[in-house]
């Protein structure tokens, strides 16, 4: 677990900010938005991001729209979700995405995490599981990199 108050939000919010410009500025992707409103979603998935980059030591994914990349020098693609009960529509919803990006020949996560956070409750982030691709789904796993940084 961790809290978002002690991550540089000063740079979490930057981060977030130049990801929801791209959004906003792409009319099929804005969806009637404002700048804030999607400034606020892609903070509260960057927030999971930012730790596993300023605490842990993953490195921002360079490639358009991708999430980090872990110590091992692996892709990870990290969710974000309100309650654990979500979860499963969460893994679904990645599983397909994967499984469409094999179709198209596109670079893809072979990692993922998800996180729990209700932002209308508190500032806490619990890791809800960690999965890597086994080539037809995401399979709950054991992160080691996390072992010591969640504690």
């Amino acid at each position: 677990m961790f809290d978002k108050k002690d991550l540089d939000t000063e740079a979490l919010y930057a981060r977030a900010r130049a990801e929801a410009e791209l959004i906003f500025n792409n009319p099929n992707t804005r969806k009637g938005r404002s700048l804030e409103k999607i400034i606020e979603t892609v903070e509260y998935g960057h927030t999971a991001e930012w730790f596993l980059i300023e605490k842990v030591g993953y490195t921002d994914n360079p490639a358009m729209y991708q999430d980090v990349i872990d110590l091992d020098n692996d892709w990870v693609e990290v969710k974000v979700t309100k309650i654990s009960q979500y979860i499963p529509s969460v893994l679904q919803r990645l599983n397909e995405h994967r499984r469409n990006l094999d179709l198209w020949g596109k670079p893809a996560a072979n990692k993922a995490m998800i996180f729990i956070n209700d932002p209308n409750e508190n500032t806490y982030y619990k890791l809800g599981g960690y999965y890597e691709w086994d080539g037809f789904k995401f399979s709950e796993k054991t992160c080691l990199h996390l072992l010591k940084s969640m504690v």
